[in-house]
């Protein structure tokens, strides 16, 4: 687009010769003023590029006055064009800070080089308010964003802390149960805590971050399971996938998942020696499969997925249902195979449902 530039000038035929010098070099004119009051009443109505203005006027307003005006309320560059040089009509002049002062007489090449140095320093100059706007913003967001990270990682510590309280005083309690179905009991739950206090102890490996490698997670919870259940000689759990990261809201309820599975089979799949276990995680697209498999005898015929099984059947199926996943049993002639197709679940999505 052209670029429009205003005149204001009290002599007729100087302004023609400049809206035709202009005209020639390619910009539009799409106004000439005689006075000051006619350009300011305008300004805003014509929104000029640039403002080429005589000092001296018709009207009780002079170009420096205008000038001034145009300064403060409006965002566009002006250049004198007069023929007073004076020391004082020079300091005025200055004080508006234009970009460009051409003395009369001129040549037409005066008018072409100093309208493109002024619309060019008028952009580098917006160009420069800008960025200094969007540092100022980054600066704000940067120390906002720290301000929230430091509030998530004081809550943060205060959850592992309550986490290991509770975790200490269901392990002292252990201690004085004497009924070993009792014991089993307070362990299994001992354990699902201790899965959820990992995660915790993963979320922010990167100073801030709810995401967390879920293998390497899996791997830390296999092996504090085994020793849990002091299972770490006669039974092996190999993992292997793809690189997955999980936040928080679905890295849980899946700990909790798998937490069950491992338990589950070294309870009852390896109840005549040892064994081994095999976990994979898998990316869809858009979505997750986790395979969990152990050569165990598998399940007994009479135990139905969930309602047939254990409580832990029931919370896993819950806890599937949570992640919008889809679960499938399969019973080869040796061992069980779950498989569990899921989605990461936003906690913001998870509220509005």
């Amino acid at each position: 687009m052209k670029k429009r530039v205003v005149i204001v000038e009290d002599e007729e035929l100087v302004a023609q010769d400049i809206k035709a010098i202009l005209e020639d070099y390619g910009y539009e004119v799409p106004a000439i003023f005689h006075s000051a009051e006619d350009l300011i009443d305008n300004l805003e109505r014509i929104k000029p590029d640039s403002v080429i203005m005589d000092i001296m006027l018709e009207g009780s307003m002079d170009g420096i006055e205008a000038a001034g005006i145009i300064r403060k309320k409006h965002d566009v560059p002006v250049i004198y064009l007069t023929a007073y040089s004076g020391d004082e009509i020079v300091k005025r002049a200055m004080e508006t800070e234009p970009y460009a002062y051409i003395l009369k007489p001129f040549h037409e090449r005066d008018i072409r080089v100093n309208l493109e140095m002024a619309l060019y320093k008028h952009e580098a100059k917006k160009n420069r308010v800008r960025l200094i706007q969007q540092r100022t913003i980054n600066e704000y967001l940067k120390k906002s964003i720290a301000e929230k990270e430091q509030l998530l990682r004081e809550l943060h510590h205060r959850v592992k802390n309550n986490l290991q309280l509770i975790i200490s005083l269901l392990s002292l309690q252990i201690r004085y149960i004497g009924d070993p179905v009792m014991e089993e009991f307070f362990i299994d739950y001992l354990n699902q805590l201790r899965s959820i206090s990992m995660i915790h102890e993963r979320a922010y490996p990167s100073g801030g971050s709810y995401i967390i490698d879920f293998i390497d997670y899996v791997r830390s919870l296999s092996m504090q399971l085994l020793e849990s259940h002091g299972r770490t000689s006669d039974v092996k759990i190999r993992i292997h996938g793809d690189h997955v990261e999980l936040n928080m809201d679905t890295a849980v309820p899946m700990g909790l998942v798998i937490s069950e599975l491992i338990s589950n089979s070294l309870k009852h799949a390896f109840t005549d020696g040892g064994g081994e276990i095999s976990i994979e995680l898998e990316k869809l697209d858009g979505r997750y499969r986790l395979i969990f498999a152990d050569n165990g005898p598998g399940l007994p015929e009479n135990v139905k997925f969930p309602d047939g099984g254990s409580f832990g059947f029931r919370m896993i199926d819950n806890l599937s249902k949570q992640l919008g996943g889809h679960l499938e049993i399969r019973r080869p002639p040796r061992g069980t195979i779950f498989i569990f197709e899921f989605t990461e679940q936003v906690y913001s999505e998870r509220i509005d449902t």
